[in-house]
């Protein structure tokens, strides 16, 4: 049972502002989930590559998933590091999270 709710975030063009510069629309997309939490090999593998890898998140299909570079849960923003397919779900490994 997927009992949390992540928002896979997104960007898309939307045009240019007054000095040129290209904006960016975020889109967020709720999403269910579980929560959990990395493993230790995972952690000190990801170490060595200088990233840490804080939580992840277990989607029900992978079809849910369209390559967002963040996920928001529960006032955090976070970068994902990487996606891992396990036959229909899609566990979304992420780092980096901040406080919004």
């Amino acid at each position: 049972m997927y009992n949390d709710i992540v928002e896979l975030v997104s960007f898309i063009d939307d045009g240019v502002d007054e000095y040129g510069d290209p904006k960016k629309l975020e889109v967020k997309r709720p999403v269910f989930c579980n929560v959990r939490s990395v493993g230790m090999s995972e952690f000190y593998q990801a170490q060595t590559l200088f990233y840490n890898p804080e939580i992840k998140f277990v989607l029900a299909d992978y079809l849910d998933f369209e390559c967002e570079e963040y996920a928001d849960h529960e006032g955090y923003r976070y970068k994902v590091l990487r996606t891992y397919r396990n036959g229909k779900e899609l566990e979304i490994t992420c780092y980096g999270g901040v406080r919004q």
